[in-house]
């Protein structure tokens, strides 16, 4: 009876193991159909640009202006270096396979196999870009009330900590 009960116990884990190394290679099926790691190379690019055009919010002058650009230069190889394929790819899986079952990624291999998909996949970085230039417009147009708030939280602390600091004086 234990043999059987044991038998029967080692069979289900066998059997989840090997789910679970199905879904696993699935999910990294997906992550090569879907171009992750290209995508993760458009996403350097963007970024790249994005840095770059902080020398004018910084108020970068000319004559600092390959100094900056060098210093641009160390940030993205920093990140390329410290996000690489190889060291998120792992993470990647872990997430995918937190988040989704076996048939939901599964729906997705269909889904990036099929014409449709592949232009989604084509498309995005493009409808990223532009999503992220829409955001930071977006914060510019309420980036001096952002700051106007900001001074007066600031006076409004230090008024308090003045308070605070006369009453502790008494």
């Amino acid at each position: 009876m234990k043999q059987l009960l044991l038998g029967v116990v080692l069979s289900v884990l066998s059997f989840g193991a090997i789910a679970g190394e199905s879904k696993r290679e699935s999910v990294e099926e997906l992550l090569e159909v879907s171009n992750a790691e290209a995508m993760l190379d458009t996403i350097y690019a963007q970024m790249d640009q994005m840095l770059s055009g902080m020398s004018g919010q910084l108020g970068v002058r000319p004559s600092e202006q390959k100094l900056f650009d060098q210093h641009m230069k160390e940030v993205i190889a920093l990140m390329k270096e410290e996000m690489n394929w190889q060291k998120i790819k792992e993470p990647m899986i872990e997430v995918y396979l937190k988040h989704y079952s076996e048939e939901e990624v599964q729906d997705m291999l269909t889904f990036f196999r099929t014409e449709t998909g592949q232009s989604m996949l084509v498309k995005m970085p493009a409808v990223m870009n532009d999503s992220m230039v829409i955001s930071q417009q977006m914060v510019q147009g309420f980036m001096p009330k952002l700051r106007e708030i900001s001074l007066a939280f600031k006076a409004d602390l230090e008024e308090q900590r003045k308070s605070t600091s006369e009453t502790a004086q008494n």
